[in-house]
């Protein structure tokens, strides 16, 4: 008997190709409470596992053990090191178990290290009439919008060729969008490329590039790994990034994300990111998904290391 964590429909089908939930979300359970990762998502250029991977696969963890009728509203967690490409055992503990709430404490663990501690809370399904949100932003629809992928494409060829450095960073970008598990649309190619500064703020449209189902429990884990892709670089924007000028160095330090109201992950999202406030070798950010009805269904708050460094090129 196969001892794969299911979530969703496509973990129970074989013939299923979905690598999103087959490899990237593919968790093992050892025994009860703990789990175990079969595949690493490496950062791009980098030596450490993507943050995002790590809080989807936590959140998988977790579900597997609430009870049915419990939904996931919250998550707070903290990044503690950098995860190398080999298995992490992710460890579950039942914090509370309520009438209405019931929490899980997540622990992601790597030759005998802690990388990462999270807690998330779970509760059952109820209604009131009271309730208001801020307006969704007017933007361009994803339709009438480049996917990363070209607009990388564009970049290569409108840079100069002997920048060997540049063109060999695009050219890892723009392989890195075409097989990521995600697409997006970037609603301001310039702000997006970096090619000005100005205020820390970015809108972009993001889906998960195969299908999910209306399963409400895996939408919300693929959101939440996909919700740490762009954020934590919105703090460094008001420096416009000019090739041979600054860089940054960045890494997410914590992460939190609220769950307002169901919603497909698969289908287009909003993402409108910005940043508050950067001193001191941290950057804050805050992001609103949003669905293309102008529902707001998702809130998300990071804070993250933000070093100037003097690029070396």
């Amino acid at each position: 008997m196969s001892n794969r964590v299911n979530i969703g429909s496509f973990l129970m089908d074989p013939e299923s190709d979905n690598v999103l939930l087959n490899k990237h979300l593919n968790l093992e359970k050892v025994e009860k409470n703990l789990y175990r990762s079969t595949y690493q998502q490496m950062n791009v250029g980098g030596r450490n596992v993507f943050g995002g991977q790590v809080i989807g696969l936590g959140l998988i963890a977790a579900g597997d053990t609430v009870e049915p009728g419990y939904h996931l509203h919250s998550l707070h967690c903290y990044f503690l090191r950098g995860g190398l490409d080999q298995p992490i055992l992710y460890q579950v503990e039942a914090t509370r178990e309520g009438s209405t709430y019931c929490s899980r404490s997540v622990k992601a663990i790597q030759n005998g290290l802690t990388l990462f501690t999270m807690q998330c809370s779970f509760k059952k399904q109820e209604s009131d009439s009271f309730e208001h949100q801020f307006k969704m932003p007017d933007v361009p629809k994803p339709d009438e919008l480049k996917d990363r992928s070209q607009l990388y494409k564009d970049w290569i060829d409108e840079t100069d060729p002997s920048d060997e450095n540049l063109h060999g960073l695009l050219r890892r970008y723009k392989m890195r969008a075409e097989t990521d598990t995600y697409e997006v649309r970037p609603v301001d190619p310039q702000r997006f490329r970096r090619d000005k500064g100005g205020e820390p703020r970015e809108c972009l449209w993001i889906r998960a590039k195969l299908p999910l189902g209306d399963d409400a429990h895996l939408n919300k884990c693929v959101a939440a790994y996909y919700s740490d892709m762009h954020l934590a670089g919105i703090s460094s924007y008001p420096k416009a990034r000019i090739p041979g000028t600054f860089q940054f160095f960045v890494t997410s330090l914590d992460h939190s994300v609220w769950f307002h109201h169901p919603f497909r992950i698969d289908d287009w999202v909003l993402y409108e990111m910005e940043s508050p406030h950067a001193a001191n070798g941290r950057g804050f950010g805050v992001g609103r998904f949003w669905s293309p009805d102008g529902k707001l269904v998702m809130s998300v708050a990071q804070e993250s290391v933000l070093r100037t460094l003097k690029a070396k090129l």
